[in-house]
């Protein structure tokens, strides 16, 4: 099984020898969306040499911070939609076929806010996905602040069948889920394509190494060997440490 290992846009050049020296392939993330919207094509270009001259795999993580497609606010949400466009465009001249995106949900929002805020996904959301599947790119949405799986599954259920599926993230439901991830799985599984792998202690998004905090990658592990299905492995944890975090992984499924 091929793992990943996170890195930002801006440092893959910087950080290419990694990948090739520990075995691992790069989720390349587009964290900084205003380095990511200055990217020139030769920038693009030069980036994608890095990764064809070791013979890298890539998937990417769309731009995220502050960004909102279903916001209220349509200026915020044009702004949103021109960054994971442009975030397509990277991706699928990387040569990456799966993109993971936040859904920007809260959990907080009062009952009347969660309306208008589903109402605009269902709007603005499903030609985004089409524009992504035309360019042979598969958008995953990733558990962020959601504390139930039904949340993901409602908006998959907006979206053209097929476009758009599921990243886990095992540290965001271990914070902000009091559910087991036997349950995530129950509803969620059959949709899974990418896992973004990293622990803590249930309190704080602390992106230490599975392991090291109390989510139950026992269960997860012998979930994705159920399954059958070739699933993306990415440990999003410093890479000086993310050697110790596959062995962890993988002596599940030894």
């Amino acid at each position: 099984m091929d793992y990943y290992v996170s890195v930002p846009l801006k440092r893959l050049a910087a950080d290419i020898e990694f990948f090739p020296e520990e075995e691992f392939h790069p989720e390349v993330r587009m964290m900084d969306a205003e380095y990511l919207l200055g990217m020139t094509e030769a920038d693009i270009e030069a980036s994608r040499r890095l990764l064809d001259e070791r013979s890298l795999s890539v998937f990417t993580h769309g731009p995220f911070f502050g960004l909102d497609v279903a916001s209220l606010d349509g200026h915020l949400s044009k702004y949103s939609i021109d960054c994971i466009q442009k975030g397509l465009e990277v991706t699928a001249a990387l040569g990456g076929s799966v993109m993971v995106i936040h859904t920007a949900y809260l959990p907080m929002f009062s009952r009347g806010g969660r309306r208008h805020w589903f109402r605009y996904w269902g709007e603005r959301m499903p030609e985004l996905a089409l524009r992504a599947q035309a360019k042979g790119i598969t958008l995953a949405l990733e558990n962020t602040w959601e504390d139930r799986p039904e949340v993901l599954l409602h908006l998959l259920e907006m979206l053209p069948e097929g476009a758009v599926e599921i990243c886990l993230d095992t540290g965001h439901m271990n914070a902000f889920s009091r559910l087991s991830v036997g349950r995530w799985w129950d509803v969620l599984g059959e949709r899974v394509i990418a896992l973004h792998l990293h622990d803590n202690d249930g309190l704080s998004d602390d992106h230490l190494i599975p392991g090291r905090g109390t989510f139950d990658f026992g269960t997860l592990m012998r979930l994705v060997a159920g399954s059958g299905r070739t699933i993306l492995f990415d440990l999003e944890v410093d890479r000086s440490l993310a050697a110790e975090g596959r062995r962890y992984l993988e002596s599940f499924r030894e």
